[in-house]
């Protein structure tokens, strides 16, 4: 592993992992989690459950997009990656929060257990 990717405060994956063939993520999750252990990581990736607000979308939002997790299947994802790695998650919205169907795009906030500087 590459342990140039280590020693930094934060990592912010922003509309990344969808593009990720789901067999890599656990690699991925090893790097970010794993080897660079950042303070901080933040992770957004579409809400599959608000494509239903889209009328002209069939599918996924983008061809390239190997998945799109609704709020159970990223919770479920991300509480995983806690266990495994040591973090807690925070989850938020982003964009208009929708009663039925939630935000477009989720967020998950992780934080090293120990704190950022543990």
């Amino acid at each position: 592993t590459d342990r140039r990717f280590a020693g930094y405060d934060a990592a912010v994956l922003m509309e990344v992992i969808e593009h990720i063939d789901p067999p890599r993520l656990t690699a991925l999750e090893q790097v970010v989690f794993g080897t660079a252990r950042p303070g901080y990581v933040l992770v957004t990736t579409p809400n599959a459950e608000y494509n239903v607000r889209y009328a002209d979308l069939h599918g996924m939002r983008h061809r390239d997009h190997r998945f799109e997790w609704s709020r159970p299947e990223f919770r479920s994802w991300a509480a995983t990656v806690c266990d495994v790695h040591g973090y807690s998650v925070d989850f938020r919205p982003v964009g208009d929060d929708d009663p039925e169907v939630g935000s477009p795009t989720q967020m998950a906030v992780f934080t090293r257990v120990g704190g950022a500087d543990a």
